[in-house]
């Protein structure tokens, strides 16, 4: 048997910081609304902690996690491998909203049910690196027929809550849609500069990565039901703040998808309106620095 100490060792975090992890899971709906889920994850993560990953088949969780009875035959029942689905779409769905910028990530592969622990800021450099390579080698050609190219972070925020991070994921994902109406602007995916702004929190570097001239980025304050959002535009060759506004309004959970589509109408009528983008097609020499 494998020492756990060891083993923890190998994976570079303690099983404080595990367990840790998986109170913040357990705090998603997914998992919330699953007494299937949290146990079944629970114990997979436990079994491997302890050292006893290698005992981690149909037959065991059938018997330990779902409670099936001791003769229970996984090749004529595939009830471990359907809730075993379920645990990785949720685990997807977690770290593709609330978790996104969580340091620690499990996931568990297909056709296995060992967890695996991953660092998410360990390999950051490397993978910043190669998914930026990879960027400009595939699109380099589309970015050189716009003028240039803008980007869109993920907004600040201060509560790490299912409805925040929902607020915040729609506003940046509507609001790199939104920009794509602008024919002088090449507009980089909202989700590739999510995952690369979890690697690395330099936006020069990130700049560079895609080749965005401007980065919007901006935050969300929440207090007693009343928000402000200050929003500002960086030209990433200088560092200077070229364009800023604040939007306040009413934050009602029960109506986030209209406060989402208020703050993006409000930053594009607000971009329009100052001059800072043009919607003409043609004027390829126009840019956010250069209108007065």
């Amino acid at each position: 048997m494998k020492d756990s100490s060891i083993f923890l060792d190998d994976f570079k975090f303690s099983r404080e910081a595990i367990n840790q992890q998986l109170d913040k899971i357990f705090l998603d709906p997914f998992f919330m609304n699953s007494d299937i889920l949290r146990k079944f994850l629970s114990f997979i993560v436990e079994e491997t902690l302890s050292g006893h990953a290698n005992w981690l088949k149909e037959y065991t969780i059938g018997v330990n996690v779902l409670n099936k009875s001791t003769d229970f035959k996984p090749q004529d029942n595939s009830i471990v491998r359907i809730h075993a689905g379920r645990l990785r779409r949720a685990l997807h769905n977690y770290y593709n909203g609330v978790g996104a910028f969580d340091s620690i990530q499990i996931s568990i592969p297909k056709g296995r049910y060992v967890p695996v622990f991953t660092e998410v800021g360990d390999l950051a450099i490397n993978q910043l690196n190669n998914i930026g390579n990879t960027l400009m080698d595939t699109s380099a050609a589309a970015l050189t027929k716009k003028a240039e190219v803008i980007a869109v972070l993920p907004f600040q925020h201060f509560h790490n809550n299912v409805v925040e991070n929902s607020l915040v994921e729609g506003v940046g994902l509507q609001l790199t849609n939104a920009l794509m109406q602008f024919e002088n602007y090449s507009v980089v995916a909202y989700y590739t500069m999510r995952d690369l702004w979890k690697k690395t929190l330099d936006i020069a570097k990130l700049a560079s990565v895609v080749d965005a001239r401007y980065i919007i980025s901006g935050n969300i304050q929440n207090n007693e039901n009343k928000l402000r959002s200050h929003i500002q535009v960086i030209d990433a060759h200088s560092g200077i703040q070229a364009w800023s506004c604040m939007y306040e309004g009413d934050f009602a959970p029960e109506n986030i998808f209209k406060l989402q589509d208020d703050i993006v109408q409000f930053i594009i009528s607000e971009l329009t309106r100052s001059g800072r983008l043009s919607e003409e097609k043609t004027k390829h020499n126009t840019s956010l620095a250069a209108v007065a």
